[in-house]
């Protein structure tokens, strides 16, 4: 019996762009998936770099993510998927639960391109730092970048509660979004956010303007382009 073919997908972009709407809804459509999501690999609260300008604690700079244990879980992933298959996936973290208005039936019209990806094992990372580094860039074999503009993004960040840390809980304090979610996803993310410096490899797909299932829809047909004969 051939070895699966195994495929790495990386879903990135700005906090509340829709990455991980998109991933879930992946999840949901594709056979055998298996999700790594950047946000488990955060070091523990006391080793978060300190932005100097404002004395914050910084969860959006690369020095908060441990991307060596992050790249290790994907290598893992792609020797022995059936390992993660597995084991009952940590749920992602969606407070828009866009994923949750969508079914199977919404997509019909991909009958073709599913039944023709189904045979493939397909690991799903997802997060906003992913083409940050160099390793894990190089590990994924497709990349979609999900992004949307400033206004949007804020308003979605400020309308969470928070998110659950190692060690506690992390809410925003006031400002947060415009004084360094915001800066530090300019700073790490410049390479992305302009066509002659973006690696052409990487799909963006813009969510001010197009349906969680429109943004779906095309990261299928990508995958069934490239992998309707293998």
């Amino acid at each position: 019996m051939p070895s699966p073919l195994v495929v790495t997908i990386g879903i990135s972009g700005p906090s509340c762009s829709g990455k991980t709407t998109l991933a879930l809804l992946l999840k949901k459509l594709l056979n055998k998936v298996v999700v790594i999501n950047q946000d488990e690999f955060f070091k523990s609260d006391d080793q978060i770099p300190v932005d100097e300008k404002t004395g914050l604690a910084n969860w959006d700079s690369p020095g908060a993510v441990d991307f060596k244990s992050l790249n290790r879980a994907i290598s893992n992933a792609r020797r022995d998927p059936y390992s993660f298959l597995q084991k009952k996936d940590k749920p992602l973290q969606n407070n828009h639960h866009g994923s949750d208005l969508l079914s199977l039936k919404d997509f019909s019209d991909l009958t073709t391109e599913l039944d023709t990806l189904k045979d493939i094992i397909f690991v799903i990372v997802e997060g906003f730092l992913l083409f940050c580094d160099e390793e894990v860039c190089d590990n994924l074999d497709n990349k979609f970048f999900v992004r949307a503009s400033k206004q949007v993004l804020k308003t979605r960040r400020e309308s969470r509660k928070g998110y659950v840390t190692l060690q506690g809980y992390w809410v925003d304090p006031p400002g947060y979004f415009d004084r360094i979610v915001w800066p530090q996803y300019i700073l790490w993310n410049d390479h992305l956010l302009h066509d002659k410096t973006r690696d052409p490899s990487i799909q963006v797909l813009d969510t001010d303007d197009t349906s969680s299932k429109d943004i779906t829809n095309a990261a299928i047909e990508t995958l069934y382009q490239k992998y309707k004969v293998h």
